[in-house]
């Protein structure tokens, strides 16, 4: 496979990549930050994309590793801040990266919902209905037989019907029109 034009690549995927880390992360700053690290890492390694694969699912794979880097690195740093301040006698939490508001309606969204869930089921359930990835792109983006694609979205929609069970009109118009085929099929 021939070297990948690093701007072309930009222009035509950097938008979706986007929408992708932003479900992802709930935080516009994270997402700006991870989909530029990903056209890093496509800038500083252009012949690593063999061409098995379109280069956005190849790509969708990168970011998925660093958003799953970046989690596992914040959440040590939360447990070693709340270490700190549990050592110090401070009963405070810690503070919060944004403002109110914006937890406060990023906690009122679907997404949020879909955060909570296990990674698998989460990055699969982003990739289906949020980047619209057909099962078996999600499978080369996961790396994981289809079987288990299936399954992930299978359990993630069940698991976001439970929690939403009780939930209002309101919350329950924000699912994708589309998952309403799959969330029949979860229960």
């Amino acid at each position: 496979m021939g070297r990948v034009d690093v701007e072309q690549a930009m222009r035509q995927h950097f938008a979706r990549l986007h929408r992708a880390a932003l479900v992802l992360t709930g935080s516009p700053w994270d997402a700006d930050d991870l989909a530029q690290e990903t056209f890093l890492v496509l800038a500083r390694h252009p012949d690593q994309y063999e061409g098995r694969s379109e280069l956005y699912t190849w790509l969708y794979g990168i970011l998925l590793n660093l958003e799953r880097r970046r989690r596992r690195r914040d959440n040590m740093r939360r447990w070693k801040l709340r270490v700190l301040w549990n050592n110090e006698g401070c009963e405070r939490t810690l503070p919060a990266a944004e403002t109110a508001i914006e937890v406060s309606e990023w906690k009122k969204s679907l997404w949020a919902e879909v955060a909570k869930l296990p990674d698998g089921q989460r990055q699969a359930l982003v990739l289906r209905f949020s980047e619209h990835l057909r099962y078996d792109e999600i499978a080369l983006v996961l790396s994981c037989p289809l079987g288990t694609v299936k399954s992930r979205i299978f359990h993630g929609l069940a698991a976001l019907r439970e929690k939403l069970a009780g939930c209002d009109d309101e919350a329950m118009g924000t699912i994708p029109d589309n998952a309403w085929e799959d969330v029949s099929r979860a229960v």
